[in-house]
């Protein structure tokens, strides 16, 4: 089956975006197709009665296919929509988590239309990103997908321009200074990735390497001036050889140590390791609905996984007294500085581990009304924090999630002491497959 040659006729997309074909002996998964499509495609990975084919040609096109931006769209493994028009992709997002809340959770819900990105391309204010050699030039670019080829990616277009000039600058500098590049298979060489964020016109720019420190740092200390106004210029060294892309020792170089700035009305302090949801407009959105559906009759609310603190911040200004709960140390001294910064007496910041800490804290108040916001990982819920949130049973539930089919599962979980009242996607990484979703969750009655 390996290498044939298929003519299919796509009729849904898949969870990552990539074309299905349902033929008598196969179910065929394509990337870059469109529902009603007819294509050519060469099987490249077989198992059992799934196939995985690689697109050739497209023969019969739908509408609603559009020409790519970027150059290297197909080849990296950043973006998997660009071939669609920006309302297809809304809608696909929409779909996508109504198809999980019923296959996966097991509940049919009339799923809102996706809230829009103000901006469909540049709108990441964080960068990531693994430093390569090419042709004996350094340069950046994105893994393959599903592989660690990297693909050499001199302009993303879903950075703004400083991502891009910073890429630039550090290339040059490492090349005019003859600073060597990691090599993952020979796990020798020096610079391994860039790690970036900007935000109120401040850099935060880090250096990723396999080494203890960075030769001739000043050298790029002085092009990052003739760019950028403000910023600041770290090193993360990360000697472990894993796809771990930061080590635990930051070392601040030059300049600013963190990013002031302001959300929703609260003000804030980024570190360079800090947590910040890359889309600042998408941000706004949700957590303004977030907020909305917090329950006004409470009388604690809990903010489970609150990073740096900016929701916590929030839901404090209500007056409600509000615990925000949080594992990474960073995040927690940078939301200790947030509550200091907005003089919020009523808000506490606790670094523990939700799974632990939110029975705790449901333990010690069981006699109050307790609204609970969730924004945990990609993973979802661990069970233990399920089951402690089904024996606190807080009267509201308001869950943020970057992963549909986790949220669908914890949804099904809860769903043994809670109503769905309400499900709203937001597209926070336009031209991706990713999509943030916001639910809440009624105790019944």
């Amino acid at each position: 089956m390996k290498n044939k040659n298929l003519q299919l006729t796509i009729n849904a997309l898949g969870t990552n975006g990539e074309g299905i074909a349902n033929t008598k002996e196969y179910t065929c998964f394509v990337p870059f197709c469109l529902p009603g499509e007819v294509v050519e495609a060469t099987a490249n990975y077989c198992k059992g009665k799934i196939v995985y084919a690689d697109l050739v040609k497209i023969k019969k096109a739908q509408n609603g296919r559009r020409s790519p931006k970027c150059k290297v769209f197909g080849l990296c493994g950043g973006c998997q929509l660009q071939h669609m028009s920006y309302e297809l992709q809304l809608q696909y997002k929409q779909n996508l988590v109504k198809n999980n809340l019923s296959k996966i959770g097991g509940i049919n819900f009339d799923v809102l239309p996706t809230e829009p990105s103000a901006k469909q391309y540049g709108y990441r204010n964080k960068l990531q990103i693994p430093i390569t050699k090419i042709g004996g030039k350094t340069a950046v670019g994105f893994y393959k997908s599903a592989t660690h080829e990297i693909v050499p990616t001199p302009y993303c277009h879903l950075q703004e321009d400083w991502a891009n000039k910073l890429c630039d600058i550090v290339c040059d500098f490492a090349d005019e200074n003859d600073v060597s590049v990691y090599d993952e298979n020979k796990k020798t060489g020096l610079l391994r990735h860039i790690v970036a964020r900007y935000a109120e016109g401040q850099l935060l720019a880090t250096l990723v390497i396999n080494g203890d420190c960075l030769p001739c740092w000043q050298k790029l200390d002085e092009k990052l001036k003739t760019v950028f106004d403000d910023y600041g210029l770290f090193v993360n060294i990360n000697k472990k050889h894993t796809n771990v892309i930061l080590g635990q020792q930051t070392i601040h170089l030059s300049g600013i140590k963190q990013i002031y700035g302001a959300c929703c009305n609260i003000k804030y302090n980024l570190q360079p390791n800090s947590f910040f949801q890359v889309n600042d407009d998408v941000r706004e959105k949700i957590y303004d609905d977030a907020i909305s559906h917090t329950d006004c009759d409470c009388d604690i609310i809990i903010d489970a996984y609150s990073g740096i603190g900016i929701l916590s911040g929030v839901l404090a200004k209500s007056g409600k007294q509000v615990f925000g709960i949080e594992i990474v140390k960073d995040a927690v001294e940078d939301a200790d500085k947030l509550k200091k910064l907005n003089g919020l007496s009523n808000l506490t910041n606790i670094c523990a581990d939700v799974n632990i800490k939110l029975k705790q804290l449901c333990d010690a108040y069981k006699a109050k009304k307790i609204s609970l916001v969730l924004d945990p990982p990609r993973k979802g819920l661990d069970k233990t924090t399920r089951d402690a949130i089904l024996f606190a049973l807080p009267q509201k539930i308001v869950y943020i999630s970057c992963n549909s089919a986790t949220l669908a599962r914890d949804v099904k979980y809860l769903s043994q002491a809670y109503d769905l009242i309400y499900c709203k996607p937001y597209d926070m990484f336009p031209q991706t497959s990713n999509v943030e979703t916001l639910v809440v969750l009624r105790k019944k009655s």
